[in-house]
This record gives structure tokens, sequence and C-alpha cells, in this order.
């Protein structure tokens, strides 16, 4: 039980620490109502690159708006990570992370 729990806990802190970008925003929504679409930063765990990546079909009146739904999706992905070290199946992925191949 004790070692579930703390398996638990290491999957949790490396979901949140895993670099998956910062949210932002840009202006080219293509109707004017909806000026500002969601944009994800990424910057190489080196440091020596980056590029962005647009949330495809989404347009927000506001930059708000659209930061916030760029941040529920960098949120969601932290879930799916979470999801994919706690399955049988990514013992590579858990690996990958530090984690033992097999679940405990």
């Amino acid at each position: 039980m004790n070692t579930t729990v703390a398996f638990a806990k290491q999957v949790g802190q490396i979901a949140a620490a895993a670099n998956l970008g910062t949210a932002t925003a840009a202006k080219r929504g293509r109707n004017p109502e909806w000026p500002y679409v969601p944009v994800i930063h990424h910057v190489n765990a080196d440091g020596t690159g980056e590029h962005t990546t647009q949330i495809k079909g989404k347009a927000f009146a506001t930059r708000d708006e659209a930061v916030e739904y760029a941040q529920a999706n960098i949120d969601h992905q932290r879930l799916l990570l979470a999801g994919q070290l706690l399955n049988p199946r990514y013992r590579a992925l858990r690996a990958q992370h530090g984690l033992p191949r097999e679940l405990p």
C-alpha cells in the first residue's frame, strides 16, 4: 500500500514538473469578432531553441480567454501524462522518466 502511494506521488511530481510549454495567445483569428487564438510556447529542455504551437479550431474575443484555454489544454496534457505513467502498457515512458518499468 505504501509503495503504491509513493509511486502515485512520484507520478504526480513528474507530471507537474513536465515541460509542456507556456500558455500565450496571438492575434491571428480570421474573424474580427474572435481575433485571438490560443498558443503554446515551447522551449527546448536544454534552452537551445523554441517554437510555438497554435491550438487549431479555437478563437476567442479576448486575449485572456485564449490564454485561459491554452492553460487548460496544458493542464489536460499533464493529466494525460500522469494517466500514461499509470498505464501498464507504457513501460518505456516510465523508464524514460526514471520510474520502475513495472507498476508496483
